[in-house]
């Protein structure tokens, strides 16, 4: 009787074979593993939009490329300065999440009324209510609103803003009200329900006030725009600020969905 030889090479026959095998693979599977992996390239541009009475540059930050463009500005009023440590810390959760931008453009704009913050005044230098003087059709003729529509260079550049690159989405952050307000078209009202939803705050619909950001780009435009009123008071913990209110404005970002 012919003498039965294995097909297998001699050292695969060793008893420690499987063993060593089953190690080669395993040790292989973790070289892949960690190898590195080609990183996501954040694409980030600072502009300056203007300036505002005194001279104090008007800056927005712009964050990744895409079809669809969020625009998430705070401290249009000096006096409502906790939206600007809230924006500085988006900012910097979209550098070191660059992949959360993927068909997105970002832009944020920590201090729209520089003037008003430094002397902690909701007015500008000039001592009108910037976001009483946009050109909306509900717009009235009062002094504290403006001689005009636009009359003043902060609110003139921020819609130029608006208007060269027309977002899909505006996230405005005022105090003191605990709350989050909403003008334009759906689905302005289910984004609204998701951010009061994460954040932990109600959503109200205080209707759109005489010339505001609101009722130019929610009621004569006819475009989304949210209002997220923080508490009242000064920022103490801008750590805790985050933990709170930011995960909703991220979800904004990286899901258009309108489902609250």
């Amino acid at each position: 009787m012919p003498t039965w030889t294995s097909p297998l090479p001699r050292w695969l026959r060793h008893p420690l074979a499987g063993a060593l095998l089953l190690l080669v693979l395993t040790v292989g599977a973790l070289l892949v593993m960690l190898r590195p992996r080609p990183s996501v390239k954040l694409l980030m541009t600072t502009e300056t939009i203007g300036a505002s009475v005194e001279g104090r540059p008007l800056l927005c930050h712009f964050f990744g490329e895409g079809p669809r463009t969020v625009f998430i500005m705070a401290s249009i009023h000096g006096s409502e300065g906790a939206g600007t440590p809230l924006a500085e810390r988006l900012m910097q959760w979209l550098t070191e999440h660059p992949q959360a931008l993927a068909g997105c453009r970002v832009m944020v704009m920590p201090v729209a009324n520089p003037d008003g913050l430094a002397t902690e005044q909701r007015f500008n230098a000039r001592g009108v209510d910037l976001n009483r003087n946009f050109p909306a059709d509900n717009r009235q003729e009062k002094e504290r609103y403006g001689p005009a529509p636009l009359s003043e260079p902060e609110s003139q550049a921020l819609a130029a803003l608006i208007q060269r690159t027309m977002p899909d989405l505006i996230i405005a952050i005022h105090q003191p009200l605990a709350c989050v307000d909403y003008d334009g078209p759906p689905p302005a009202e289910a984004w609204a329900n998701r951010l009061g939803k994460a954040c932990g705050l109600k959503v109200e619909k205080l209707g759109a006030r005489p010339g505001s950001l609101g009722a130019w780009f929610g009621e004569t435009l006819h475009r989304p725009i949210l209002t997220l009123e923080l508490p009242p008071g000064p920022v103490v913990d801008p750590e805790g600020l985050w933990n709170r209110y930011g995960p909703g404005i991220v979800d904004l970002i990286m899901n258009p969905s309108p489902v609250d």
